[in-house]
């Protein structure tokens, strides 16, 4: 596949793939960022979730990094190697991680996946802790228990700062075709104003200063709400949007099911009118200054976009309306341009974002 020739064909696949193996997959991805890694009840948390994962997909995982080295081991069975409830229990102050997907080969994207990072405390810059799993995008249809409920479940235990769930392109493990995948996450991003664009080291970094944006299941503590007005503020501007309470926060949800929509296929975006209106009341929180989560391309695609600060922090915004926009053109404003070949919108008629009525 050539990458500079993106087509219907193979854009709307739910992965890419090169000689080299899975370089995306697109998928169910759930985000939640975390403070007090190196308290043994965040650990314990952790491991909790990881447990529930295990119990749903655990005998789809493949393979997982050692816990020192970062060295990639194929399983033969989720425990037929040292497992994180082996050493993450008694395990002493600083940074620690572990990672498991479900590829064919080690730095494959996949449906399935599992990561933690457990940042060192610093004060002085203060970083976020990480967890990320993956789901395929059907994998909770027949299922009792909805991702809300069960995502309610996690942040009942782990008390994250803010997090999201929703449709993720999920990226390999591997820096091969780096130019050619920076350039397809881009395009993604342009078109697919639903699919959720990650950069976790980035976002550990950045996120600290605030809520990364609006997704199907949008994360925010007490802090992050109560800087919004409080519970009952932003529930009242949600309507006839569930929001599900847990003991330090809340999940907005942003309607019945997770929207991809099409820029390429106007019709689709009136879906998506509910991330619009979670986006406008989550405005004022949501970091402004992130920085860009693609390096520069090697000289010969040197001319090429890519999601560096300006157009990031662009893709940030894509759904940056006010309510008062949102009632005026039922759910759709004009699109307009916020970066030279994007079509991101932007709302027109001249209101602060996250104004309600």
């Amino acid at each position: 596949m050539q990458p500079q020739q993106l087509s219907a064909a193979n854009d709307t696949a739910l992965t890419v793939e090169t000689d080299d193996g899975v370089l995306f997959a697109i998928d169910i991805g759930v985000t939640l960022y975390f403070t007090g890694s190196q308290h043994q009840a965040k650990r314990e948390a952790i491991l909790s979730i990881f447990r529930d994962y295990l119990d749903l997909v655990g005998d789809q995982l493949t393979w997982t990094t050692n816990p020192q080295t970062g060295r990639w081991k194929k399983l033969q069975g989720w425990d037929s190697y040292i497992t994180p409830f082996d050493w993450l229990p008694s395990y002493g102050r600083g940074e620690w991680e572990f990672t498991y997907h479900g590829g064919k080969r080690r730095t494959d994207a996949s449906f399935y996946g599992f990561s933690v990072l457990g940042v060192h405390v610093d004060e002085m810059h203060p970083h976020l802790s990480s967890m990320q799993c993956y789901f395929p995008i059907d994998f909770f249809i027949d299922r009792e228990e909805k991702l809300p409920a069960l995502l309610q479940r996690w942040c009942e235990a782990l008390a994250p700062e803010h997090g999201y769930a929703g449709l993720a392109l999920n990226r390999a493990y591997s820096h091969h075709h780096r130019d050619q995948a920076q350039l397809l996450e881009y395009r993604y991003a342009q078109r697919f104003p639903g699919l959720q664009i990650n950069d976790p080291s980035g976002h550990r970094l950045n996120l600290a200063r605030g809520p990364k944006g609006v997704d199907w299941l949008t994360v925010l503590n007490d802090g992050w709400l109560e800087k919004l007005g409080g519970r009952e503020a932003v529930r009242k501007q949600m309507g006839a949007l569930p929001m599900l309470d847990y003991s330090d926060g809340a999940i907005l949800r942003a309607g019945p099911m997770p929207q991809l929509g099409d820029n390429d296929n106007p019709e689709t975006l009136a879906a998506l009118q509910d991330y619009r209106r979670v986006a406008a009341i989550i405005e004022p929180v949501r970091i402004k200054d992130h920085q860009g989560i693609h390096r520069r391309y090697t000289p010969s695609m040197a001319h090429e976009p890519r999601l560096d600060k300006e157009n990031y922090r662009a893709w940030l915004a894509r759904f940056r309306f006010c309510l008062k926009s949102l009632h005026a053109n039922n759910g759709l404003c004009r699109p307009g341009i916020l970066s030279p070949g994007s079509c991101w919108p932007i709302c027109r008629n001249g209101c602060k974002p996250g104004v309600a009525l």
